[in-house]
């Protein structure tokens, strides 16, 4: 077994190396404390058995960090583990394609036991309390659902547009062709179901709001 451990922390980095030595012995673990180093890794390496991500760290725009790995590895479970214990984040996550979320204020025999549930198959997710019970992914937003369809380049377009930019000076940044940057941003609104780059962006900045 090969396990990525990406947090820009190294305090808890060690705690998820003894948590996954508990849950997976003799597994062999690497570490990216930012998420440029993890997409270099998976650039170069295919045979990653899970990857424990945290939202927050160098590199990341809310989700957008997850939705990028989860391309660049379709089959690889990701597990997110987060500070943020909100619903909300939890429900965003299980959208963009995580297999589970732990938060980081679990006690550490039930991080192994997580662990061990999406090592066998399964999703894990926190258990709440029923006035807070994180949605069934049938009824999760749309909106994130049309996002995750995008391919990576795609997304970078879609991210430029949000922040403004024109397709020349996204044609430019990309060093792509302005007719290339017109499919793409036809093919986005059309993912998106939208008519406008207005109203693209707009759903933009739900991928990249704080997690």
């Amino acid at each position: 077994m090969t396990i990525l451990i990406a947090d820009d922390h190294p305090l808890f980095r060690d705690a998820l190396r003894q948590v996954v030595g508990e849950a997976m012995p003799n597994s062999d673990i690497v570490e990216a404390q930012n998420l440029a180093a993890a997409k270099d890794y998976l650039i170069s390496h295919e045979d990653l058995d899970l990857i424990l991500l945290d939202l927050n760290m160098p590199g990341v725009n809310g989700l957008s960090g997850l939705v990028d790995l989860r391309d660049m590895t379709p089959t690889t479970p990701i597990v997110v583990v987060s500070a943020s214990e909100e619903a909300s984040t939890i429900e965003r996550s299980m959208v963009c394609g995580a297999s589970g979320f732990i938060p980081k204020s679990l006690p550490k025999n039930e991080m192994v036991a997580a662990i061990g549930e999406v090592m066998s198959g399964h999703l894990f997710w926190p258990q709440r309390g029923d006035s807070d019970q994180v949605p069934d992914p049938s009824t999760q937003s749309e909106l994130l659902k049309r996002v995750s369809t995008l391919t990576r380049k795609q997304r970078m377009v879609l991210s430029m547009i949000a922040r403004g930019k024109s397709n020349k000076i996204i044609a430019y940044e990309l060093d792509v062709t302005d007719t290339t940057v017109k499919a793409h941003v036809t093919a986005i609104l059309r993912k998106l179901k939208v008519t406008s780059r207005t109203q693209a962006a707009i759903l933009a900045r739900e991928i990249e709001r704080p997690a």
